[in-house]
């Protein structure tokens, strides 16, 4: 994976400019691009279809939010998928390192002050291993070429269900596009499409890792209805193995001697659909998270991953010089290769992007779009400031206030790849910025999901469009 990617299976520079993925997917691309106008109302009447179908389906994110899948679809080559399967499988299994560097090095620690309260509590792991069986790497692919991963996605990520269900929905409907190429291409099967419930699959089998045996009861919790995409396909996928599960508020939890109850029966596992960033000094989760530490309860995924690997200060570890002998030299290559220059905001010297020595706020302040502030652990794009889309005194406010609190990475700006594609709602066909993601369970890379957007903001809920992945032999 440390080996740089050939132009005929990775990302290339096309004749005409730009990025493409795979030479297929240049070719749709192009097609779109140059599309008639009687062929670009035949799309957007096949994309109002699609959406339609969708909707009558019941596929969206929750009551207020339409799953937003686009007739185009992304097409990326078998043998850079595997590529980067393997690399996003190696980084599960780094992270469990993760764990212990912040047990044990105290400049580790700083990365995650705001943790500090609840230390005891993620550091209580479980036994099992990898800790993280359900995640989502969020990634761009940069104008040389690199995949580099933005988010980790190691708390409770969406899209575990409806990528699936959207891509099967998709193929089962006639597509212009597809049709208008005209290839016929030999394609891999990704397990997250073609296996009906496979999240359900890795929770039954993490919970039998911990405790031997299946679960009978099952709580996805929440706090503060935050949080609700895919709920109740959740709840309906373990009714279907005959196993009850409720979506509920955590104050509704109870702990008593080494169990949690709800409403008097006693839980085998939970999923947490939340922002762990509320709990973190929250005396209504107390109990139930110390329960969770406890091991009285069996949590997907465990503390430690919705709190520290999580938070993207674990890329400022990984990409941050300073803690290089910590890991191996392949691993190092590897984060090289994959994780964007990230540093943890705070007042004092680090490591630049040319390798010198610098202030680091001074120079951030001086280098606005070369860089983007993002909180260390928020979701859906909130919080984010972008260098090159705001004005220098606002962004000088921003990197100031970003240092007074810590709770702020910078991290190198990617402009992502450019693809046409039909607007999910409209069917009228806009460039937009696309980025790749690889869904990782139980520690094995089961799929990828793609997604495109008018603003570098990657979220669904802001605009986005999901495409369906193909994975291709040439």
């Amino acid at each position: 994976m440390e080996s740089a990617m050939s132009k005929a299976n990775g990302p290339f520079q096309q004749d005409r400019g730009g990025l493409a993925l795979c030479p297929y997917d240049a070719e749709l691309d192009v097609l779109l691009a140059q599309a008639s106008a009687a062929e670009r109302e035949n799309i957007a009447a096949a994309q109002r279809e699609l959406r339609g179908v969708a909707l009558a389906k019941g596929l969206q994110f929750d009551a207020n939010h339409a799953y937003p899948v686009c007739l185009r679809p992304t097409i990326i080559d078998a043998d850079w998928a595997e590529q980067l399967k393997s690399a996003g499988e190696r980084f599960i299994r780094v992270f469990d390192n993760v764990l212990e560097l912040y047990r044990h090095d105290a400049e580790v620690r700083k990365l995650y002050r705001g943790y500090e309260p609840v230390r005891d509590l993620l550091l209580a792991a479980p036994a099992f291993r990898p800790l993280t069986r359900i995640c989502r790497f969020d990634g761009l692919v940069a104008p040389d070429g690199r995949y580099l991963i933005l988010e980790t996605n190691t708390d409770c990520p969406a899209n575990l269900f409806a990528s699936g269900m959207a891509t099967r929905l998709w193929r089962s409907l006639p597509n212009p596009i597809l049709a208008a190429w005209g290839r016929d291409v030999e394609l891999v099967p990704q397990p997250i499409v073609e296996t009906r419930n496979l999240f359900i699959s890795e929770m039954l089998d993490t919970y039998r890792a911990d405790k031997g045996r299946d679960p009978s009861e099952v709580r996805i919790v929440n706090y503060n209805g935050r949080f609700t995409s895919e709920t109740d396909l959740i709840i309906q996928g373990f009714g279907e193995r005959g196993i009850h599960c409720e979506f509920i508020d955590l104050r509704e939890l109870e702990r008593g001697a080494g169990c949690v109850t709800h409403r008097g029966t006693r839980i085998d596992l939970v999923y947490n659909k939340w922002d762990l960033r509320d709990l973190v000094q929250c005396p209504d989760a107390e109990h139930y998270l110390r329960a969770v530490a406890a091991g009285d309860v069996v949590s997907v995924n465990p503390l430690a991953c919705q709190w520290i690997y999580a938070d993207k200060s674990i890329l400022a570890l990984l990409s941050d010089p300073r803690f290089g002998d910590h890991f191996s030299p392949a691993d190092r290559r590897m984060f090289q290769r994959h994780v964007p220059w990230t540093r943890v905001v705070a007042p004092g010297r680090s490591i630049s992007m040319e390798g010198e020595q610098v202030d680091l706020c001074d120079y951030l302040k001086r280098h606005r779009t070369r860089f983007l502030l993002k909180p260390t652990n928020a979701t859906w794009g909130d919080g984010i400031v972008i260098g090159n889309k705001v004005q220098d005194a606002d962004w000088q406010r921003a990197v100031d206030a970003a240092a007074s609190n810590s709770a702020f990475v910078a991290q190198e700006y990617i402009q992502g790849h450019v693809v046409h594609c039909p607007d999910p709602a409209t069917g009228e066909i806009t460039p937009r910025i696309a980025d790749l993601n690889t869904f990782i369970f139980g520690g094995k890379a089961v799929g990828f999901l793609s997604r495109a957007n008018q603003s570098p903001i990657m979220s669904l809920y802001k605009g986005g469009a999901m495409l369906p992945v193909m994975v291709a032999r040439h």
